[in-house]
């Protein structure tokens, strides 16, 4: 019976054998390495659908602007006329106005729904919440939001006058203002108030102290002279952290 018998020279072809069997492993263990390198391809193929993604959301965002006033989370905001919604490249569709207990502010939208604004003065001391929606010209929605809160009666002042709206004095009665906060800008009050006459006569003002006001001629009114006050002190700092409110 034959025997195979392995020469010296079988077995050193049989290690080689082997030899290049291992080495076939370290290659496919490169060829893994290269695998990774495919791995980093893939992750910018990601990035590059993700950019994709965000041109399409880009393509899609609404061209309406909407502004609110006062800013969010102003403080010591007027109590008049300082709320206001506006939209820039669209219409405003909804604007919905609350106090921060969820009291609702009726309020104007105008009649091309390019502004909003509350329908009554705001209260003093309150914090508002604003909420508007618009739509552009292809009917894609934009929203925006503000929180304020209105001056309190601490830091603001009021002015009290006589005569009344409406009565009959004599000709050397003059309009006396008295603020119930000491007015330490006197020239910046002065200024927000005017009081003309049908006489045409010039009226000018005179400070008796910090919470006092007079106005009316260097002579004595004309008589049968009708005489008109409007305060236009929303907003005039009269002291240090002391805002006027009325405007009327």
């Amino acid at each position: 019976m034959e025997k195979r018998v392995m020469t010296d020279s079988k077995r050193r072809r049989g290690l080689v054998a082997v030899s290049a069997l291992l080495g076939g492993v370290l290659v496919l263990s490169a060829c893994s390495d290269d695998g990774d390198k495919g791995g980093k391809a893939s992750t910018g193929s990601s990035e590059s659908s993700q950019q994709e993604v965000d041109k399409a959301a880009a393509a899609d965002a609404s061209e309406a602007q909407i502004a609110i006033k006062p800013k969010n989370g102003a403080t010591n905001a007027s109590i008049n006329n300082a709320a206001q919604v506006t939209v820039a490249k669209g219409k405003l569709t909804k604007v919905v106005m609350t106090t921060a207990a969820g009291d609702p502010v009726e309020g104007t939208l105008a009649a091309d729904g390019s502004s909003w604004k509350p329908a009554d003065q705001l209260e003093r001391s309150t914090t508002y919440k604003i909420d508007a929606t618009a739509a552009d010209s292809k009917g894609r929605e934009a929203h925006e939001n503000s929180s304020f809160t209105t001056v309190s009666p601490d830091n603001s002042f009021i002015g009290n006058f006589t005569p009344e709206d409406g009565s009959t004095v004599g000709v050397g009665m003059p309009v006396s203002i008295n603020f119930n906060k000491a007015i330490t800008d006197k020239k910046a009050v002065q200024a927000g108030i005017t009081v003309t006459s049908s006489s045409g006569q010039e009226v000018v003002g005179h400070w008796f102290n910090s919470q006092r006001l007079d106005l009316r001629p260097e002579d004595y009114w004309q008589g049968g002279s009708t005489v008109t006050l409007k305060l236009a002190l929303d907003g005039v700092e009269g002291a240090d952290g002391v805002f006027g409110v009325q405007q009327k």
